[in-house]
């Protein structure tokens, strides 16, 4: 993209150290944009070359929200919210924030019902978008019936948060969904676990039959007056190490990217499009649909308005969504392909390769898989233009087995941040 008018606005990054951050980060100071990032967590990703700044946040949202104050009062600039925590912080209090900076964010109104998963899903079934078949039982009893109403044997099913700012379902993976057990009781077991553990009652969702590669997503940007500036479409490739008997499902199958490719899908993105318009949604979202393996019938899985892992794909495709949301909402003009290839492939490298060492179910095709669509992969999570946050990386991961048990004798949080 030409280098704009605009580029000495500043931009913060909420979030710091995850493939969709490191996506902006790169990006924007490509352009010579200051970037500065704010987290709460230290990590080797403040050494990035590209960083002008980085900001600790205390942990809780009224100190974060003062600080973002006075980082606005003193340098002003655009808000990108790179995590869900983020997004709600500015949209709930996009107001008072637009008073210092640019926000491409949505006010809460739109943000929270798409956080709101059955709201989420209401609003889409009204305008005649599939939706998976889900229950929100709000008491004891009302678990129950509809446990006894599932059919376990011959359908899966997933128990989730209510929000996606929810506490986690699984405690393990830390993630908002989790595969239900095979048994009626078993089913209710966890239920009940997760209403002790968490104070609220799960949703339950059926599982749209089909494999990992079955999901799209569209990624699109829509200006501050409602009009669509990029969008393209991706899909999942297919990890196959993970088994339930195993007691281990892998996290990539539930829902997480690890790899994915450039597709065209002309329903998925008019379905897309039509549930931005019902929104009203403005700035930068994704889409996510899965095609039920029977029918070929497509359901809308989520929607999630903040950059995601595989940002840094739209870049080689010449949709670099991080230049086109800071463009459009800085009052310049994004300079964005019209259409991109197919079959484009992203990579998160270093997750790929934890997932192998740490599943319990290893599985070669997984690597001939990788090895098969390498000369497609164009795009990877990891920066590697910027050597030394993932060379302090690579050192602490290799210090780790003498570091962890220095740090359960000691419990220092010192050792915390050493073998990070």
């Amino acid at each position: 993209m030409q280098a704009g008018k605009n580029n000495s606005i500043p931009a913060l990054i909420l979030g710091l150290g995850h493939p969709r951050q490191t996506a902006f980060v790169k990006s924007l100071a490509k352009i010579g944009v200051p970037v500065h990032a704010a987290h709460t967590e230290r990590s080797v990703y403040q050494s990035s070359r590209h960083l002008a700044g980085f900001h600790q946040l205390q942990l809780d949202p009224d100190e974060q929200l003062h600080h973002l104050e006075k980082f606005g009062r003193a340098a002003g600039g655009i808000v990108v919210p790179a995590n869900d925590d983020y997004v709600a912080l500015v949209s709930q209090n996009r107001e008072r924030l637009s008073e210092h900076f640019i926000v491409p964010v949505p006010d809460w109104g739109i943000v929270g019902a798409i956080f709101d998963r059955a709201t989420c899903y209401a609003k889409a079934a009204s305008i005649g978008i599939n939706v998976p078949q889900h229950w929100s039982p709000n008491s004891d009893a009302e678990v129950q019936s509809v446990v006894a109403g599932l059919d376990p044997q011959n359908c899966d099913y997933i128990i989730k948060t209510r929000s996606i700012l929810g506490t986690p379902a699984d405690e393990t993976t830390v993630r908002l969904t989790k595969a239900a057990p095979k048994l009626r009781d078993d089913i209710l077991a966890t239920c009940v676990e997760f209403r002790r553990r968490t104070g609220e009652y799960p949703m339950i969702q059926e599982v749209v039959p089909g494999s990992a590669d079955s999901a799209v997503g569209v990624t699109m940007v829509i200006s501050p007056k409602g009009e669509f500036v990029l969008a393209y479409c991706v899909r999942r490739l297919r990890l196959a190490s993970y088994r339930l008997d195993a007691g281990y499902v892998h996290p990539y199958e539930l829902g997480s990217v690890v790899w994915c490719e450039t597709v065209h899908d002309d329903e998925a993105l008019e379905a897309a499009r039509e549930l931005v318009r019902l929104f009203e949604y403005t700035g930068q979202i994704t889409v996510e649909f899965r095609r039920d393996s029977r029918t070929g019938a497509l359901y809308l899985m989520k929607m999630e308005p903040r950059p995601v892992r595989a940002t840094s794909l739209s870049t080689v495709i010449g949709m670099d969504i991080p230049t086109a949301l800071y463009r459009t909402f800085t009052g310049d003009t994004p300079s964005v392909a019209t259409d991109y290839p197919d079959g484009i492939g992203w990579l998160w490298t270093m997750a790929y390769a934890k997932s192998l060492l740490s599943n319990q179910h290893h599985n070669r095709r997984d690597i001939v898989r990788v090895l098969r669509g390498g000369r497609r992969i164009k795009a990877f999570a990891e920066d590697f233009s910027d050597p030394v946050p993932l060379a302090r990386w690579a050192v602490g991961r290799a210090a780790r087995p003498l570091v962890d048990p220095l740090r359960r004798l000691f419990g220092h949080r010192a050792w915390a941040t050493a073998s990070r």
